[in-house]
């Protein structure tokens, strides 16, 4: 009886097979095509086409009764973007990001974007996060106008530099000033004409 329930349990073994897998992700297969299907139990080693990742950081896949494990055997997908201190991202958030993704970020009221305000996700990480929001600090002494043209000059004073006064003169839709405030200052907000 113990040598049948032996013979049994081999039998059950060589029955489970894994051939190849149709994945478009994958870039390298180990296994060569004269020896495509595998016995429950073989691992092949694979990578993944560029901009894709191995789940879990295994090296090899694995035939078992519920086919190759893991599954899936590539990823594409990261996890959203670092958070950015006054800033919000103002492309549509997900959850997961596949790679070569890139998100936009914008500073919050009264704070301005230091940096380059895009980031990119690249074969599966988030590029060196190189931007801060930095409190802007300008008010503007008078002013008459809401619009501004080309050539229209005000002044403005820098709050925490003890009174020191700036002009300002617009300039094709961008202000071209003559002091600059600590902690960065920000007219974008003015419009123009």
């Amino acid at each position: 009886m113990h040598a049948l329930c032996i013979l049994s349990v081999h039998l059950a073994f060589l029955l489970v097979t894994c051939i190849r897998p149709q994945d478009r992700l994958l870039s390298h297969w180990e296994a060569s095509w004269r020896d495509e299907t595998k016995k429950l139990g073989d691992t092949v080693r694979y990578t993944c086409i560029s901009g894709y990742k191995r789940k879990d950081g295994v090296t090899r896949a694995t035939c078992t009764r519920d086919g190759w494990e893991p599954n899936p055997l590539c990823e594409g997908m990261v996890n959203p973007p670092p958070k950015v201190e006054n800033a919000f991202i103002t492309t549509r958030y997900r959850k997961q990001y596949p790679s070569g993704s890139e998100v936009t970020y914008q500073c919050r009221d009264k704070y301005t974007i230091e940096g380059n305000a895009t980031l990119k996700c690249t074969a599966g990480e988030w590029k060196e996060l190189n931007i801060q929001c930095i409190r802007t600090y300008i008010k503007i002494i008078y002013s008459e106008k809401t619009k501004y043209m080309t050539g229209d000059i005000i002044e403005y004073r820098c709050e925490n530099r003890a009174g020191i006064i700036g002009t300002a003169t617009c300039q094709h839709g961008k202000w071209a000033k003559t002091l600059e405030c600590e902690g960065k200052e920000t007219l974008k907000k003015m419009q123009f004409s």
